[in-house]
């Protein structure tokens, strides 16, 4: 299955890109994607999160595990988009270089 999903970056104007993805693909695959599609450079930090209909955040799911202990986050190189996007819930957050939202 292909998902066709539209990525809308937060800024004063409307910048959105289109991005049509395999269910198999990795978020860390979707996410050099993404990266890509703006022009990002892909070296800053990044994370996926659940979300409901109302864009409330809930699972984090991170490019690295950056606890000292091992924690039980979810990585994107170990989650696929067909776990995380239904149709009973068909939208994420994507966070892209946390210290310059």
């Amino acid at each position: 299955m292909i998902y066709k999903i539209r990525i809308i970056l937060d800024a004063e104007e409307d910048i959105f890109r289109d991005l049509e993805v395999e269910a198999d693909t990795s978020l860390e695959e979707f996410h050099n994607g993404i990266t890509q599609a703006f022009g990002f450079l892909g070296n800053e930090m990044a994370s996926f999160y659940t979300c409901d209909e109302n864009w409330k955040q809930d699972e984090e799911i991170a490019l690295f595990d950056m606890s000292e202990t091992g924690s039980d986050v979810r990585l994107m190189n170990e989650t696929f988009l067909e776990d995380v996007m239904t149709e009973d819930s068909p939208k994420m957050i994507y966070v892209y270089d946390f210290l310059n939202m």
